[in-house]
């Protein structure tokens, strides 16, 4: 009979209580199934004022009878995380006052860090089974900084920082434990594909770059875009303008690894191309109250419709980059090179919480034909897959990263050329590496060693990528620079 006592008093607790506090039970009364399966229905069937106020009786119980102190702020921030989390959604999520300092994060900005750009899904949604849905995902390494040196991958994955799991981080926290300070050590438990191994890199003060252009031959214009940050459309629009007056004919936007950003740049960007036509199409919750929208290219153009236009995307390709994309390649301005587009056809809203902020998704968007990318993606017009390595060479590049064979082959010769970097791999076949990966490598001490403003913008003789696009826009490759 108590025990009946006690689970009445408990379902009553949460599912309501009088205004004073004091649950209200009869306490000779036994709950029958059939009183349980009214009461579930019940809950299923509230509304959200409803809910809220049964809440409010919960913690006004709680605040009367708890014996020891209630921490209101914890309470609260767990309370929003779990609402949303509720929701089911992996694009969703609360950013809490404490990590709304680094959510903020200048992308132009310079900070102490090993330089990716990183991805992590929701912690809550972490399926043990699916190391994507709990591993941080390394979208792009910045050029030339402590990641890209060591050899990191896009698409690389990383289950501990410096032996601690990631599985409950944030990708913020996460982000936050691979900065430091320079000289740290910090490392990196990294998957990839069935391999195992780990890195030890140091923080150094790195550049979060949105965008890098210039001209890969007399005739090619190139820009990277990185990220597409609120100032990305103009930063794009200043490469363009560049790249014309030092006599570009042919332009290549690198869009591989852009894990997309503000959907405004994206359409300024494509706008850029297009006289006309539809370049994208949202539809929103008839609750919300929003039409269908659809956005159309102004009239005004800034580089010739008749110019070739050619897109480079990946895996990593995602969300605003591919709205991009699909605008450029549904209108058929562009010819688009590379492997298939991650798929993220669901468009977010951030707006500012209680000191924090909250991300939910409100909107899918599909490309100018119609087409649903939502976890399908865009198939490229040219397809270049990516290399991939057995267990043996990944565990023969753990071996070799642990030695340093840079330094003193670099001092004995220098200069960044195509044959010093063939060499190298020559001389060393016997590690087990993959003369490719050699090749990057070196390349990337090479680059690093030189003054930011005198490294080349894209690697156009080991980059598969590159010489494809060069491949595809008929232009031949320079033996040397």
């Amino acid at each position: 009979m108590r025990k009946a006592i006690a689970v009445f008093a408990l379902l009553a607790a949460l599912l309501g209580l009088n205004a004073a506090g004091v649950p209200e039970y009869t306490p000779l009364l036994t709950v029958q199934p059939s009183h349980l399966e009214a009461d579930k229905a019940a809950s299923q069937s509230r509304s959200i004022s409803q809910i809220l106020y049964s809440l409010g009786n919960l913690y006004s119980y709680l605040d009367n009878n708890f014996l020891y102190d209630i921490d209101t702020e914890s309470m609260e921030t767990d309370l929003i995380s779990a609402m949303i989390d509720s929701l089911g959604d992996q694009y969703s999520y609360y950013i809490t006052p404490d990590n709304a300092m680094t959510f903020e994060e200048n992308t132009e900005g310079e900070y102490i860090g090993i330089g990716t750009y990183l991805t992590k899904m929701n912690p809550a949604y972490a399926d043990p089974e699916d190391p994507e849905s709990w591993m941080v995902i390394i979208a792009s390494p910045f050029p030339g900084g402590p990641a890209d040196r060591a050899g990191l991958r896009p698409r690389d994955m990383i289950s501990a920082i410096n032996g601690e799991s990631v599985a409950s981080m944030t990708a913020t926290e996460a982000s936050d434990m691979m900065k430091g300070h320079i000289g740290d050590d910090i490392t990196l438990t990294v998957h990839r594909g069935t391999a195992v191994f780990d890195i030890t890199l140091q923080p150094e003060i790195v550049t979060t770059p949105s965008t890098v252009s210039g001209m890969l031959t007399d005739e090619i214009g190139y820009i990277a875009i990185y990220t597409f940050s609120l100032t990305t459309g103009e930063s794009v629009t200043h490469d363009i303008e560049k790249l014309l007056s030092e006599g570009a004919e042919k332009l290549i936007i690198d869009l591989r690894n852009n894990g997309g950003g503000t959907v405004q740049s994206a359409l300024e960007t494509a706008d850029l191309f297009l006289s006309g036509g539809e370049m994208m199409e949202t539809k929103y919750k008839p609750a919300s109250g929003r039409s269908e929208s659809v956005i159309y290219a102004d009239p005004e153009i800034l580089v010739p419709e008749t110019m070739p236009l050619l897109l480079i995307v990946n895996g990593g390709t995602a969300s605003s980059s591919e709205i991009l994309t699909g605008a450029l390649k549904d209108n058929g301005r562009a010819t688009v090179l590379g492997s298939q587009t991650f798929g993220k056809g669901i468009s977010q809203e951030i707006r500012p919480y209680r000191g924090g902020f909250v991300q939910i998704t409100t909107g899918h968007f599909y490309t100018p034909t119609g087409n649903d990318i939502h976890e399908v993606g865009i198939t490229p017009d040219i397809l270049v897959e990516e290399k991939e390595y057995t267990d043996e060479e990944m565990e023969a590049f753990e071996t070799f990263m642990e030695e340093d064979r840079f330094t003193s082959y670099i001092e004995s010769h220098p200069g960044y050329t195509k044959e010093n970097i063939e060499n190298f791999a020559d001389e060393n076949t016997e590690s087990g590496v993959p003369e490719d990966l050699l090749k990057i490598l070196i390349r990337n001490e090479y680059l690093y060693a030189m003054d930011y403003d005198e490294r080349p913008v894209a690697d156009i003789w080991f980059d598969p990528y590159i010489t494809a696009a060069l491949e595809a826009m008929n232009e031949s490759i320079p033996s040397q620079t």
